[in-house]
């Protein structure tokens, strides 16, 4: 109604464009509110079902995750609950995780339908401060829950793939199987499962770091910049159709076709399906040859993405994808036109850097969020790799073809394996150049917006300087150095923290910089390492655990053997239980009478149990770090 009244209008008036961002935001908030799971009534975290019930859980494999060295993962998509002869329909997203050395895991595949334990878990929470949360991640996905068990306990209902998505992920491992069959080296076969089929589980931790360091990460992430180039040699061969009589229209339904094929390929895992969407509305837009074409054809693309699912705003990959490509229309023509090459060959580096430069332009501050390092050399790997990585696409996907019809020669076979194998050695290379690589950068997320808010308005004053586009920058720097100020006045100045770590005692003591950690290992753990860059701490000493320490202004008795605590006038506030001591907690209690007890990860878990017991017949506050994750003490 409002679009015809504003058609019929000589002077358009203000209604349409509010009846418009009513219509969108109306639209955004019921979808974002009903994929909240606690809003679905159907979903299984909203049934009350009891514990002590035998219940089995029907639920189809969706995706599998990578494993690690400890269990197989699965994302299921619940079905049914049952128990007994009722049946219950549910719905909602659930992780299994299944012991590694359970038999016949590699059965399991995405679209078989599994009889499971009804026995749902907590995602637990990091144990130690500033470390990357597995739970936050898998809400990200809407997977509220776990279930912990093993193969022998797993029952196959249906093996039945007649789905697209059960389809595609049987022809990749099928390819996989076939490629596996001719003469590749490991880490080169895992680099190309990884840049042309998407399957990243067998890439080495030391390979991946390596990536990382080089600033080269994505490529062994099939994302926006796998379809970008692919639709750009796709949309070169097919530029000879513009000159037939609707060549333009069968052009883009040939580009959006291909684009799909390739996903199905490689195996329709949700980060390609994100960015074949993406590119297929780009696909449009670039047939329409107007730059303002391919930005709405972006945003529409980012709106109906974020209808379907509102979560995908949440999540890394996709945030990083629109924001490179955004940021690649924006600047790179900006960029491009400060230096005109008139050889072909600089011009054409030129052209890569360029869009190299703008990329990172719009993916830095993020990556200095989420990752806390940036590559210095992202542009050396860029310029030598980018080049050829459309080439090595294109070889990739006809060995992939040759070795599925049994057709593979070996002299290509050797051939692309020592591509491949100079592309490793070229990362390892780069990114043994630790001083290039600036890690343990920490910024805030209003530091991150704030950044955002500068360079946008710094893109508006390169177009056009007035007085409010330079008030909108100052603005921005003013909230990034506000942000700035905020966030360093929250670090308390006197801190003190009983790290959770197994079979180990690691106490941390925070006064300005400096921190002092007493442990029997003097080697700077993952936690320790996140805890000194959240921390800004300069200055670390290890010690050896003391009997007695002060804690934050908290007297702390640390009792690691039997022995008789004969110390007169001595009343601890906080005790400390490590190593296991079979010691009369009781009677320590009555004689010191803490106001705190605190068992960390050294300790056998029969004993923290006796002693949770205990504590609690004593009415004294306890904390397993095993359980409630590292335990702070911070000045009063």
């Amino acid at each position: 109604m409002a679009y015809f009244r504003a058609r019929s209008k000589f002077f358009p008036d203000a209604f349409f464009g509010i009846a418009s961002f009513l219509l969108i935001f109306s639209l955004g908030f019921s979808t974002a509110y009903l994929n909240i799971p606690k809003n679905q009534k159907d979903h299984f975290i909203n049934q009350d079902i009891e514990k002590n019930r035998q219940t089995i859980l029907l639920a189809s494999i969706s995706e599998e995750l990578k494993p690690t060295a400890f269990s197989q993962k699965f994302i299921l998509e619940t079905e049914n609950l049952i128990f007994g002869k009722e049946n219950l329909k549910v719905k909602g997203k659930i992780l299994l995780n299944l012991k590694a050395d359970s038999s016949n895991i590699s059965v399991l595949k995405p679209g078989m339908q599994v009889l499971v334990p009804w026995i749902p878990e907590e995602i637990k929470p990091p144990l130690n401060p500033f470390q990357f949360s597995y739970r936050d991640y898998m809400n990200r996905l809407q997977v509220e829950r776990q279930i912990n068990t093993d193969m022998s306990k797993i029952g196959i209902r249906s093996t039945e793939e007649n789905n697209l998505q059960s389809y595609s992920w049987k022809l990749r491992e099928r390819l996989i199987s076939d490629l596996k069959e001719h003469e590749f080296g490991k880490d080169e076969l895992a680099v190309f499962q990884a840049l042309i089929l998407g399957q990243r589980r067998e890439i080495s931790n030391d390979l991946y770091k390596n990536y990382a360091a080089a600033g080269a990460i994505h490529i062994l992430a099939i994302s926006g910049l796998h379809i970008g180039i692919l639709l750009f040699i796709l949309n070169f061969l097919l530029g000879g159709l513009n000159r037939f009589k609707y060549g333009r229209l069968i052009r883009v339904i040939l580009l959006i076709a291909l684009l799909w094929s390739f996903a199905i390929l490689t195996g329709l895992s949700p980060s390609v399906v994100r960015a074949v969407s993406m590119f297929s509305f780009i696909a449009v837009g670039l047939q329409i040859k107007r730059k303002t074409s391919v930005m709405n054809s972006l945003f529409l693309s980012l709106f109906i993405l974020l209808l379907i699912n509102p979560y995908y705003l949440f999540q890394i990959g996709f945030q990083l994808s629109y924001l490179a490509v955004f940021s690649i229309i924006v600047f790179q023509p900006l960029i491009y036109g400060l230096f005109k090459p008139n050889l072909k060959v600089i011009n054409y580096l030129w052209q890569l850097s360029s869009v190299s430069i703008a990329a990172q332009i719009g993916v830095i501050p993020l990556s200095l969020y989420y990752f806390h390092q940036f590559p210095g050399l992202f542009l050396i790997s860029n310029l030598v790799i980018l080049p050829f990585l459309g080439i090595i696409l294109a070889i990739g996907i006809i060995v992939i073809i040759l070795a599925s019809v049994n057709l593979l020669p070996a002299f290509l076979t050797k051939s692309f394996d020592f591509i491949l194998s100079l592309q490793n050695q070229f990362i390892e290379h780069i990114a043994g150049i630790e001083s290039m690589i600036f890690s343990n950068t920490d910024i805030s997320l209003a530091q991150t917006l704030s950044i955002y808010l500068i360079l946008l308005g710094l893109l508006f004053i390169i177009r056009k300087v007035t007085y409010t586009r330079v008030c909108f920058v100052l603005v921005g720097i003013f909230v990034f150095q506000a942000s700035t100020f905020y966030y360093q006045r929250t670090i308390p100045v006197n801190e003190a923290i009983i790290f959770h770590r197994s079979t180990k005692s690691v106490i941390g003591t925070k006064r300005n910089e400096n921190l002092n950690i007493y442990s029997n290992e003097d080697s700077k753990n993952t936690f320790l390492k996140e805890y000194i860059r959240e921390r800004n701490i300069q200055n670390t000493k290890f010690k050896e655990v003391p009997e007695i320490i002060d804690l934050s202004n908290k007297l702390t008795l640390i009792v690691d053997t039997i022995r008789n605590y004969n110390l007169k006038n001595f009343h601890p506030e906080i005790l400390i239980l490590r190593n296991s001591p079979k010691v009369n907690l009781e009677r320590l209690i009555n004689k010191f009478s803490p106001e705190q007890v605190v068992a960390d990860g050294s300790n056998y878990y029969y004993l923290v149990k006796l002693w949770r017991e205990t504590a609690k017949y004593k009415k004294i506050p306890f904390h397993y770090t095993g359980e409630k994750g590292a335990y702070f003490i911070t000045k009063d």
